[in-house]
């Protein structure tokens, strides 16, 4: 049993230089694992045998082999020595010799606790390391063919002792790790709150302590007050020391103070009293607990009715022969040297007298045990004890790597597959208990994941068989040891020792990444080799999410020219110095224009849109209004640079949880990048934050991100982003995945808040960046290399053009279909200076669209025209043609940008058009009829018709496509860049925009649209707003009716885009079934009609005329809501 105070052991490594090992000695065999929880010299019986899971029966005890490596932390530096694998013990088997396992007999065997005792003797230094990870050390049982390896007895030494021992340096500690201040960090406290109970005293034994010698007590606390506080310290009633904690200031991000005090103290007891005393000095509200207690001192070296481990610190400081010299030690069991815990030896009793004598060599520190034969430790069983065989070792040549459990191993498995099926990557999915038993002794020890990593970076072949991505597939916690309710530490981080400071406390995945030598302790010069992601996930359904939409990233559904365009949203200024944000993003835009101009720079400046003031305060509703729009109409990155919080972005809540819930843009899936505080801080299980959800998100949000866990300063982020940004976007032609430029941008940074930036997604999944190149060739007829027309107001323009490849050389295999948008010129907009810091800024922006529209592309060849609208700038001056072409066999999407073509002017020989669009409105899909219902988000589709075009300029006043809700004419829907024209017609085309969460009942929407030539008109629609907690059925019919051998069964119902279980049953009228027809749908709009039936029984023979009667059940599969109705059918001959 565990003693409850009392954890005496050192960390002893004999220096070995071990080969690297091949395959594990788990590949085969049977193998049982239990625990241990401290140091020494365990016991296992037979019955403990078989709890364990041996089976006794005619079992060889010479067979017996037990392997492990101790319990103590591994060393986090690559260079130090650690075992590779498991080592077999030597071990101690009572009456093996007859070949029987008896009831009598039993073993014996050393084992290192989790817990150790950093010694430098020569600096007469000793502090205990208490393991983060684990309370737990981990052994391994097998029994074979072989004999084990057995416990050999000391060579004596010979030579006359120069120094005598009849004392020994002992060491013991207390220590509750049972609270975190601030959910972050790896430091924990005892949960006694010294503010609520100032005064507590502590009991710890010192038995056989020298009599009016010296002990060494160091205590260490921590407190977080406004004003400074003490700890005072008594030992045995006399007083120690004071811990002085300085005041917490209020602006700090400092939040607490730990301190330590140590001091030398006379010492006549066996039990050490120490008492500490909190002083608030006034402030109610301080609190402040302890860490720990440590005592060191000197131990008669005195036998009785325990076993102990001594050892000696003269023996390490001086030379020659040391002779130990242990009273009433012949009574004593047996004596092992335990310096090299894996090979113990026994040693011999040179004394005849009743006392315990034996030399040793001096010059080193070696440590021994004393044992009784009535007092050893019982290893505890643990469930699931039978361990399957593996071999980890044995792996090598992987280029991808995904870490998870046995749970979530399954999603795992089908990232792997995709890429081991299509990126020409070989994958393999790794258990995390695997490594840890292989690499840690069965520890969940984290070091052990990195030395697992290492082997397999380490072992490759060839070049491109390296290592070159880590996929971290599962949530994790500041809480290692589940201490806390609902814990989901799956896959753990690295954790920072810093626990006070979110700015410096950071959280990391790059430790397990870092493969250098010199590299462990996360120094900021040291770099990362390989490139990681982790997805933040703790149930199946969550990670079937997640991956499901990684996998979409990278379907053909997702191609669109969403992917031309980068979204760059900045904080305003809310302090002095703050003007930084909004500066920092138009300069990184103003990068992206000049190096990557193939992209469309969308900008959202809160400064640049009108504050409101509500009863929550400061808002920017139409900041709000446009991130939303521009998620679900798609943006290849997405990158915020601001204030922000677990809950969302800036003190406004331009961004917040209910509208990250809300995103439904499952096929435009940003890249999301945000430079802030603290918005993806994922290893707080208490408390989901946005970017999780954003992640997680089943109908939209994002497939992947660089986001950030901590606190970050301004400085930091601005220089990063810009970092990341110019790697991201390939200025320099990089070719790399989204993790491999954010690990570029960290080996390139200094500072250690970049451990603190994350990846979260697929390591291996890049940027969906469309290839070059798209070019015009002739505008109105004329090559372009002639001088090139002018686009004027009201002009009807032609463009013709190719697709090419990086040679410029026509790919004439090219089939498929051209987006165009053409944007009229630049235009400087200033920043309204909403908080009165006296602050303005000027930025330009190419967002008024003169046409956006689809053509077809042939053999690599395309055409297009339009008329260009009134509303243009009538100054001229260079516009913008963005081109996105997809070729709809191959799905290669290719990219292109014009800047020549000059925009300005009036046609004044424009014909004339005085009639205005044609409008139809539908909600959900066009078979939607005037007054139907609808589900609470419905997706309104204006159907627009006209001969010159429809204006999408937002260059006039008063001239955009626009919805009024409800009469809410404050209020309105603003639609110019959800319309896009039909293929190969720009007289025709589509509005669809999605409203959101409409309260149930009647409503309208009128909807005033504008041709080219500024004519106008509206249209009015009606629909009902059924309420998502119902599933509503209506207008069920079957068609035609009566029927012969065909009819379909129509229905309406408020669960578009959801998955649908139908079930039609079809009954005589006197209740007979006769018919059962199942199926799953799933509809756009609110009309199904995918149902048929040919009039045949479930046995396919034929039913007889006359009248039925059939149900319609419906189930959605997403809420669980069913609903049914029924009616009538008639079947003729």
């Amino acid at each position: 049993m565990k003693k409850q105070i009392v954890l005496l052991f050192c960390l002893f490594l004999v220096q070995l230089s071990v080969a690297q090992t091949s395959n594990s000695v788990l590949s085969s065999g049977d193998w049982y694992q239990f625990s241990v929880d401290t140091t020494g010299v365990f016991k296992i019986d037979r019955a403990l045998l078989q709890r364990i899971g041996i089976s006794t029966n005619g079992l060889n005890p010479k067979k017996i082999h037990i392997y492990g490596n101790g319990g103590q932390l591994l060393p986090e530096l690559n260079s130090d020595f650690r075992y590779d694998d498991l080592q077999e013990n030597a071990i101690y088997i009572e009456g093996e010799n007859d070949g029987s396992f008896d009831g009598s007999d039993f073993i014996l065997f050393y084992a290192k606790g989790p817990h150790d005792w950093d010694v430098n003797a020569s600096a007469n230094s000793v502090k205990h390391r208490q393991n983060i990870y684990s309370d737990k050390a981990y052994y391994f049982i097998t029994v074979n063919d072989v004999d084990g390896k057995r416990i050999q007895a000391k060579t004596p030494i010979t030579t006359n002792a120069t120094t005598q021992i009849t004392v020994f340096d002992d060491f013991i500690f207390y220590e509750k790790e049972q609270k975190s201040l601030f959910a972050a960090g790896t430091q924990w406290f005892s949960d006694k709150d010294f503010n609520i109970l100032n005064t507590q005293n502590f009991k710890i034994p010192f038995r056989n302590a020298v009599a009016n010698g010296t002990i060494n007590v160091r205590v260490r606390g921590v407190s977080n007050s406004v004003v400074s506080s003490t700890m005072d310290v008594k030992v045995n009633a006399q007083d120690a020391f004071t811990i002085n904690f300085p005041a917490v200031s209020s602006g700090s991000l400092t939040k607490a103070y730990d301190i330590e005090r140590n001091a030398t103290l006379a010492n006549t007891s066996e039990s050490i009293a120490v008492s500490i005393t909190y002083t608030n000095n006034g402030n109610p509200s301080a609190n402040a607990f302890l860490d720990y207690i440590e005592i060191v001192g000197q131990k008669q070296l005195t036998f009785s009715d325990f076993q102990f481990s001594f050892r000696s610190l003269a023996q390490a400081t001086t030379s020659g022969t040391v002779n130990y010299q242990i009273t009433n030690g012949s009574a004593a069991f047996q004596v092992w040297e335990v310096t090299n815990a894996i090979n113990p030896q026994i040693i011999t009793n040179e004394s005849t007298t009743n006392e315990f004598t034996f030399k040793d060599t001096a010059g080193e520190l070696k440590e021994y045990i004393i044992l009784n034969d009535t007092d050893f430790y019982r290893p505890e069983t643990v469930a699931n004890s039978k361990i399957k065989n593996q071999n980890l070792h044995a792996l090598k040549d992987l280029n991808y790597i995904v870490i998870t459990n046995s749970q979530l191993s399954g999603q795992a498995q089908r990232l792997a597959d995709y890429h081991q099926n299509n990126s020409n990557l070989t994958t393999k999915v790794i258990l995390l208990d695997e490594i840890y038993n292989e690499y840690s002794s069965g520890s969940k020890d984290i070091t052990g994941i990195r030395d697992f990593i290492k082997h397999i970076y380490d072992t490759n072949s060839s070049a491109e068989k390296k290592l070159k991505y880590v996929c971290f597939f599962g949530d994790a916690s500041y809480d290692y040891k589940d201490r806390l309710q609902g814990n989901n530490n799956i896959v753990p981080v690295k954790l920072s020792t810093i626990s006070f400071n979110l700015a410096s406390s950071w959280v990391t995945d790059d430790f397990f990444v870092m493969m250098d030598a010199n590299e462990g302790k996360m120094s900021s010069a040291h770099t990362v080799d390989i490139a990681s992601s982790r997805i933040p996930v703790s149930t199946i359904s969550e990670a079937t999410i997640v991956v499901d939409k990684i996998l979409n990233y990278y379907s053909k559904k997702t191609i669109g020219d969403w992917r031309n365009t980068i979204t760059l949203v900045a904080d305003d200024i809310d302090a002095v110095g703050e003007e930084v944000l909004a500066q920092g993003v138009e300069s990184i835009a103003d990068e992206i224009k000049a190096n990557q101009p193939i992209f469309n720079v969308n900008k959202i400046y809160m400064d640049a849109y009108v504050q409101e003031n509500s009863s929550g305060g400061e808002r920017y509703p139409d900041v709000n209004k446009a991130i939303t729009n521009d998620i679900e109409k798609g943006t290849l990155v997405f990158d915020y640079f601001g204030h922000g919080g677990e809950d969302g972005f800036a003190s406004e809540r331009i961004l917040d949880v209910p509208q990250i819930q809300g995103f439904n843009n499952p096929n435009t899936l940003p890249l999301l990048i945000t430079v802030t505080c603290n918005f993806s801080r994922f290893d707080n299980p208490n408390r989901i934050t946005a970017g999780e959800l954003t992640l997680k998100n089943k109908n939209g949000g994002a497939a992947s991100m660089i986001t950030t866990t901590r606190e970050v300063f301004i400085s930091v982020g601005q220089r990063f982003n810009e970092e990341l940004i110019r790697i991201l976007l390939a200025f320099n032609n990089e070719d790399l995945t989204i993790a491999e430029a954010l690990m570029k941008a960290k080996n390139n940074f200094s500072s250690t808040q970049k451990f603190f930036i994350y990846s979260f997604g697929d390591p291996a999944m890049k940027l969906a960046i469309p290839k070059p190149n798209i070019r015009i060739t002739k505008m109105n007829d004329v090559d372009i290399s002639q001088s090139l027309d002018t686009i004027k107001a009201l002009s009807k323009v032609r463009f013709e053009g190719i697709v090419t490849d990086n040679s410029d050389a026509v790919l004439t295999n090219f089939n498929g279909t051209l987006s165009t948008t053409v944007f009229d010129k630049l235009i400087d907009k200033t920043t309204l200076d909403n908080d009165g810091f006296g602050i303005k800024m000027i930025f330009d922006t190419q967002d008024s669209k003169l046409f956006r529209g689809k053509s077809i592309v042939e053999n690599g060849r395309f055409s297009f025209d339009f008329i260009v609208p009134k509303d243009i700038k009538i100054a001229y001056g260079k516009g913008k043609l963005s081109f996105y072409a997809n070729d709809t066999i191959t799905n290669i999407d290719k990219a292109g940008y014009n800047f020549d073509v000059v925009v300005g002017g009036i046609d004044e020989n424009a014909p004339e058009d005085t009639v205005g669009p044609e409008i139809k409105l539908f909600m959900n899909d066009e078979s939607f009829i005037d007054g139907g219902n609808t589900n609470a988000s419905p997706n309104l589709i204006a159907v627009l018709f006209d001969a010159s075009g429809i204006n999408t300029s937002i260059t006039a006043v008063d001239h955009d496509i626009v919805g009024i809700l409800d009469g809410d004419t404050a209020n309105p829907i603003i639609l110019n860049d959800f319309y896009q024209t039909e293929l190969n017609d720009f007289s025709k085309g589509k509005v669809s925009y999605t409203l959101r969460d409409l309260e149930v009942g009647p409503h309208t929407l009128k909807l005033k649209a504008w041709d080219t030539y500024n004519n106008s008109s509206e249209t009015t629609l009606n629909f009902v707003v059924v309420s998502d907690a119902i599933l509503n059925l209506e207008n069920v019919l079957n068609y035609p009716n009566p029927f012969v051998n065909y009819t379909e069964f129509w229905f309406n119902h408020n669960k578009p885009n959801e998955p649908l279980e139908v079930q039609v049953q079809v009954f005589t009228v006197s209740g007979k079934l006769v018919k059962t027809i199942n199926q799953n749908v799933q509809t756009t709009g609110n009309l199904s009609r995918n149902i048929t039936w040919n009039g045949l029984d479930d046995f396919g023979n034929k039913i007889g005329k006359g009248v039925y009667i059939y149900k319609l059940r419906v189930k959605s599969t997403a809420s669980n809501l069913v609903s049914e109705k029924y009616e009538k059918l008639v079947i003729l001959q």
